[in-house]
């Protein structure tokens, strides 16, 4: 699935993956269970194929320096027409930045990303993009995600896993083990909980689905 694949969801509205409340973990592990008020602001979260999520604009309402990357110049623009910020552009390297405040939004590939284009990132919220990924592509996504990290850099990692041949993805099903083999060399993992969803997702039993599984995991780079 290359970046046209995407660009042509947001042009058709194809969006089933665009959440329309905050993350209830990003909520819990950074707001209600996080880091307090003036530690925030020291911290800087990224967000990879952030699309025009929600969760971006909490974060930095609530002190984060967040920065994400999105392939969809629809979904950036939209995303500040819909929260009515005033933004600066400007390119850099080879994306296209939209800042306000402390919020900034790279437009263009997420696989051409450099260390210099995010910054000095100690935290990374992955809600939607591992599992965005077919099988064939995880291994790609993982080796250019560690290569923006710094040791120590925290991540939140959501997956979904689910019977594979019930459903074609997007989003695809990673597994537990899989999480552990293709991170387990260069992170220490925590599997912060796993919850059984199925009953309130209907949009996905009505493709098939009889069982899914939404985990929580936090990461830490060696």
């Amino acid at each position: 699935m290359d970046i046209d694949f995407w660009r042509e969801r947001w042009n058709k509205g194809v969006t089933g993956f665009q959440q329309q409340y905050i993350n209830p973990y990003l909520g819990y592990y950074y707001g209600e269970n996080g880091p307090p008020p003036d530690l925030r602001r020291t911290l800087r979260v990224f967000v990879p194929l952030c699309g025009k999520s929600k969760d971006l604009r909490w974060l930095s309402v609530n002190g984060f320096d967040t920065i994400g990357v999105e392939c969809s110049r629809l979904a950036v623009e939209d995303f500040f027409s819909e929260h009515q910020l005033e933004f600066s552009r400007s390119n850099r390297n080879n994306h296209i930045s939209y800042k306000a405040e402390n919020l900034e939004i790279l437009l263009g590939d997420f696989f051409t990303l450099q260390t210099e284009d995010v910054g000095d990132v100690t935290d990374i919220f992955d809600r939607a993009a591992l599992i965005a990924f077919p099988q064939s592509m995880r291994g790609q996504y993982v080796t250019k995600i560690t290569q923006l990290q710094a040791p120590g850099t925290r991540t939140l990692l959501i997956t979904l896993s689910y019977p594979q041949l019930e459903m074609a993805g997007p989003p695809f099903s990673v597994s537990e083990d899989e999480v552990h083999d293709r991170y387990g060399g260069k992170y220490s993992i925590d599997k912060l909980v796993a919850k059984n969803i199925i009953e309130d997702e209907p949009r996905f039993k009505d493709r098939g689905l009889t069982s899914l599984t939404e985990t929580a995991y936090k990461l830490t780079r060696n």
